[in-house]
This record gives C-alpha cells, structure tokens and sequence, in this order.
C-alpha cells in the first residue's frame, strides 16, 4: 500500500475507470462544472459503477449549490464532494452533515494567500487540494506553483492534495518537494484536452508508488 495516495481525475468513460481502479488509484474524479472533461450525472454514474476495490469516486464542482451537488450525488453514487469555487466554509458544512466527504480546492497566487485561505478552510473541509493558478480557469489547466509554498501550512487537521501540471515524469519531485497526502492528476495523463490515456494513466500510478516508497506516510484524508 503506497504512502501517497492518487486521484485520477476527469475520468468520462467506465472503460477507463475499471482499468485505473485496478491499477490501485485510490480516487477518480468525475467533473460537473462546464468544463472539456464535463459529464451528466447519468455519465457519471456508469463511471462510478465500473469502479473496482476500494477505489472512491469523487464528485468536482464549481459554485454549485449543495442542493444540486446532492441531487447528482443521489444519482452518480460518488463519495466525496470537491469544490472548486468561491464556496465559502458553510458550504462545505452542510455537505459533510449530509454524509459528503469535502475537498476544497483553492489557488494561490503567493504564499501568504495560501496560507490564509487554507487557514479559512481547514476546519471545514476534510481535505484541501492545491493547484497553481490559471486566468483560464480553476481546474484541468496544468498550472503549477511554487511547491515551498506548502512548508507554512498547518496540516494537523486537514489532508493536503497537491495538483497542477503533474504528470509521470515530475511527480516524484513534487512528492519530494511538498509532502502530500493525495497527488491529483488530469491533464497530465491525457493525449488531448479531455481524452485519457491509459498508458499515461499507468505511468503516472507507477511513478507514484516509486517515489511514495521515500516518504513518510501521510494522514489519513476522508
């Protein structure tokens, strides 16, 4: 069992979830904002059906309501809630109260904004990815960011996913650079914007398992 958990995300077709759940990718990611990886609750759901193991399915949204990301939860059957908006912290309250686990995305633009915004959702969500920031957009864009910044935060309560511009080749370092509990990856494992590549796919979970074996394990995210 790896250290560094994976979260393949962007996932459209059940072909490619079962292929990736059996690779051991700990998190698939099935994305409802309007966005080149968008699917229908009912897409999604045939997604999260091909799951195999202990794989979990997550649910990506951008300033969603909590009653709509409910109503596509009741149909797509994820576990998990990530929010890749302006969703203040009540939100994320009211999700997890209705047995939602909740990753709240943010991007940072220095590491003093960082530090502040996790700070602001660090009770509230179970886990916080970080992704660097795009002016295209939250999400998908391959945006890194400076991986120091991550040395300030305070972790005893929430996990930490690491995203953007990741892919098989620069992973090891990422994990090296910023201690991650979950790496997060979408763009970096696909042929063109929005088609996955299986080889890629696997490349990526190889690298992970490589690199996980250097660093300590993490804390346990929902």
């Amino acid at each position: 069992m790896t250290p560094v958990r994976v979260k393949i995300c962007g996932l459209r077709e059940p072909r490619h979830a079962a292929v990736t759940s059996r690779a051991g990718a700990d998190y698939v990611g099935v994305v409802f904002a309007a966005r080149v990886r968008e699917v229908t609750a009912e897409e999604a759901a045939a997604v999260v059906g091909a799951l195999e193991g202990g794989t979990r399915a997550v649910g990506v949204f951008l300033d969603a309501s909590p009653t709509e990301i409910l109503r596509k939860r009741d149909t797509a059957g994820f576990h998990i809630a990530q929010l890749h908006g302006a969703e203040p912290p009540r939100v994320c309250d009211e999700l997890r109260a209705e047995g939602l686990g909740v990753w709240k995305g943010i991007r940072p633009t220095s590491g003093d904004t960082l530090i502040r915004r996790w700070d602001e959702y660090r009770d509230a969500a179970d886990t916080i990815l970080v992704e660097g920031f795009s002016p295209r957009g939250p999400g998908g864009t391959g945006s890194a960011f400076p991986h120091a910044w991550l040395s300030g935060l305070d972790r005893d309560r929430c996990a930490l996913v690491l995203a953007g511009g990741l892919d098989a080749g620069n992973v090891a370092r990422a994990i090296r650079e910023g201690g991650p509990d979950i790496v997060d990856v979408s763009s970096g494992v696909e042929r063109a914007p929005g088609e996955k590549s299986i080889e890629k796919i696997l490349e990526f979970l190889a690298a992970v398992r490589e690199a996980a074996n250097r660093v300590p394990a993490p804390a346990e995210a929902r």
